[in-house]
């Protein structure tokens, strides 16, 4: 019996459905509590709004088929000028280079400050967007990946290693490879012209050498090849290729991988705080994947045991490969 002080168990109330109106008006009213912090001075509680908050609604708006509608309205608002002050964000946006995501905007969050002529808000912006939980990971994986570097230096004689997609290189920076004993042969491989370029001037070790040579080349069988080696590692390609790209890719990394060699691969996942900003208001977007389908990808080369992990700040997972030794 039911009495006036026992009431039944009721299940909770269903979420509002994901219509676009409502998520209209839910990310207006974000905005306008975000710029009004911004112009507060508050950029930091300003981006607490613009991380998890704002992707949770990017999600729902791209399952219910309203991603067209929210990204007109995010770019309608006035903080979508209000952020472009961020050299960040406005790199981004621009694609200098013809991508987001380049070795500059990398260097940015390693050297965490914005560059001469930014303006007050626009280096407020800037220490926010470059410190919130992606940029940490990206500063995690510099230093995971040196360790690597350094790992293998140590314990292989003459250990060559490749990075793919290599960037500026910046995990370089007070490795093991720049010190006189070191007698193997780190190769940095990367497309962009500049990029390489910056190799050889900022590492100044004969040990490293930069080769300009993107991924369909080295896919290619006329390619002169590189050899084999004791690590390769890929840190921000994968989020950039396609499924079947990427299993190419993998397969022919896996067959250069010396005895014993790994291959460590880096991929953002799909539940990463900062979707929503960067995808709404830097134009910059992912192909996202879980622990499950980068191990997939590692799995697919078929040369070896294949691990993976996610890093502390939980917007990176790394799968790794290694050849198996003939007994």
């Amino acid at each position: 019996m039911i009495t006036p002080h026992t009431l039944p168990d009721l299940p909770p109330a269903a979420p509002p459905p994901a219509t676009p109106a409502r998520l209209v008006s839910a990310a207006t009213a974000l905005f306008d509590a975000a710029q009004a912090e911004l112009q507060d001075g508050d950029a930091l509680r300003a981006f607490r709004r613009l991380g998890a908050p704002l992707a949770a609604l990017w999600t729902e708006a791209r399952g219910c088929g309203a991603a067209d509608t929210l990204q007109a309205v995010a770019r309608q608002h006035p903080l979508y000028a209000v952020v472009q002050q961020d050299p960040y964000t406005r790199r981004a946006t621009d694609k200098p280079r013809g991508y987001a995501g380049d070795a500059v905007m990398m260097d940015f969050i390693y050297r965490g400050k914005a560059p001469e002529g930014s303006s007050p808000l626009g280096q407020a912006v800037f220490a926010a967007t470059t410190r919130v939980s992606m940029g940490l990971s990206v500063r995690w994986r510099r230093q995971f990946l040196r360790s690597l570097i350094d790992e293998t230096a140590v314990a292989v004689e003459g250990a060559r290693m490749l990075s793919v997609a290599s960037g500026h290189c910046r995990e370089l920076d007070g490795s093991l490879v720049q010190e006189p004993w070191f007698a193997g042969e780190f190769i940095a491989l990367d497309q962009d012209p500049l990029s390489c370029a910056e190799v050889q001037q900022s590492q100044r070790s004969p040990r490293v050498r930069s080769v300009c040579q993107g991924v369909r080349e080295l896919l290619a069988e006329s390619t002169q090849p590189l050899g084999r080696f004791d690590l390769i590692y890929s840190a921000g390609l994968y989020d950039y290729l396609s499924d079947g790209l990427a299993r190419r890719l993998t397969a022919r990394l896996g067959a250069m991988l010396r005895p014993g060699g790994r291959l460590v691969m880096a991929n953002f996942v799909p539940g990463g705080s900062g979707r929503g900003y960067m995808e709404l208001f830097m134009d910059w977007t992912l192909v996202l994947r879980s622990p499950t389908e980068l191990e997939a990808l590692a799995r697919q080369a078929g040369v070896g045991g294949v691990s993976s992990f996610v890093d502390p700040h939980r917007n990176v997972v790394y799968a790794e490969l290694t050849r198996e030794v003939s007994a």
